[in-house]
């Protein structure tokens, strides 16, 4: 065994800029890495214990590495890397002290749990003196949030919390990424404060709603394929879905072709930052009116925002509270104030790097 060394592994949040609920659904996203970071401090033990201080929670947790680590509760990301990552035969064979903090608002749309759930894996992979890929990272990632706790979600925000930068993970077709170049300037998050009550059941019931209505297309239109099959023809057949599942449906397919378009426009190094603006317009619309996701403090502080000088908004995440993007290249103070004044505790941030690990001196 080599010299155990402290070290420390940052995982950034992100935002969706386009394809918000289309991972789950097998469709094309664009999400960012911001530079807002879950991180988690390593110090090595010389007994089988881990022990975790969650500084911002102000609780701690502590379990022994030669048992199968229980679940305290659902979503026990931290424990569950652990139990992920031994099944793969990567295992500490002593344990740590591990610190536990982040600056990305909890429950606010920005993959606070995903980010976690990425450094966790890396912490236990450094701990267990293992090397994993980044596609490895992401699957296990997403295997120690989601698969483990048998809920309803897809790896976009894995992929963009390891890969960081600005990425296209189509999500439908082996997960196939692309980085794309664009440089965007000007992010503003507002934060509602109004925290959201059950992400994981509004994901599951707007999945489960979505697939019936693919069902009745496919009953209705030969061939139909939920990636390709145009609007304008699913269109005929609107009428003849289910009400409860008509406006939802079109309203993926309509994301779908939004986030194409972004595609095209985010290859540029430069795209244009009106284009770019009215289109996050375009997208929060789909999520506010489709996916029925927004709240009236999030459109009190998106109207604030648009009329300070942001270019484009749009709610983050699963919605129902949480977070919004402002686009405001130029602008980024008088939007920041605007925020302010409607009720959001806005800060600045800026597209972030991957996760990454250093060690570090004793």
């Amino acid at each position: 065994m080599g010299i155990r060394r402290p070290f420390r592994v940052l995982a950034p949040g992100r935002v969706c800029l386009f394809g918000e609920h289309s991972d789950y659904l097998g469709l094309p996203v664009i999400p960012a890495a911001i530079d807002k970071t879950i991180g988690i401090y390593s110090s090595p033990r010389d007994d089988k214990s881990i022990k975790v201080n969650y500084i911002d929670l102000g609780t701690t947790d502590s379990f022994q590495l030669d048992t199968d680590v229980t679940y305290r509760n659902r979503r026990d990301y931290l424990r569950s890397a652990f139990n992920v990552l031994s099944r793969r035969n990567i295992r500490p064979s002593l344990g740590a002290d591990l610190r536990v903090s982040g600056d990305i608002p909890f429950a606010g749309g920005l993959s606070s749990s995903s980010a976690l759930s990425v450094a966790s894996v890396m912490t236990v992979a450094q701990l267990a003196e293992s090397t994993l890929e980044e596609e490895e990272r992401v699957q296990l990632a997403f295997d120690a949030e989601v698969t483990e706790f048998g809920e309803s979600g897809g790896m976009m925000d894995h992929f963009a919390s390891v890969m960081g930068g600005i990425i296209h993970v189509d999500c439908g077709h082996n997960n196939r990424l692309t980085r794309l170049d664009a440089r965007l300037e000007g992010i503003i998050i507002g934060d509602s404060q109004e925290k959201k009550q059950d992400t994981v059941g509004d994901l599951k019931k707007i999945r489960l709603t979505v697939e019936e209505g693919y069902q009745h297309l496919t009953s209705q239109i030969d061939d139909f394929d939920h990636r390709e099959t145009p609007l304008i023809e699913v269109q005929e057949y609107l009428d003849k879905i289910p009400k409860h599942c008509r406006v939802i449906t079109e309203t993926t397919i309509r994301n779908r072709d939004l986030t194409n378009r972004a595609l095209d426009i985010l290859r540029n190094r430069r795209p244009d930052p009106e284009i770019i603006g009215a289109m996050l317009d375009e997208h929060h619309t789909l999520l506010r009116d489709g996916f029925e996701r927004s709240t009236p403090k999030i459109e009190r502080m998106i109207r604030a925002a648009t009329k300070a000088g942001a270019l484009g908004c749009k709610i983050n995440g699963s919605g129902g509270g949480g977070t919004i993007l402002a686009f405001a290249p130029g602008n980024e103070e008088k939007v920041a104030e605007a925020i302010k004044k409607a009720g959001g505790v806005p800060f600045f941030t800026k597209i972030g790097q991957g996760a990454s690990l250093t060690i570090l001196r004793e």
